[in-house]
């Protein structure tokens, strides 16, 4: 299995447990858990991706990085 056929982990935080939660709610097929420290989706990096920008477009959600 690549790295693109491998589930996708990332570190557990606040802003990205709320994006990934409304990401879930509103796009079929994507399934999130988490251990307490990190997240991982049923899914590879590239289609988690393409389903958070779809959340991200469809709820007008502006990134600001400090």
């Amino acid at each position: 299995m690549n790295n693109e056929e491998k589930p996708f982990e990332v570190t557990r935080t606040f802003g990205l447990g709320v994006l990934l939660k409304l990401t879930k709610k509103n796009i079929h097929g994507i399934e999130i858990s988490s251990d307490g420290e990190k997240f991982t989706s049923n899914v590879t990096m590239n289609k988690l991706t393409d389903a958070v920008n779809a959340t991200i477009k469809a709820h007008n959600i502006n990134l600001k990085i400090k």
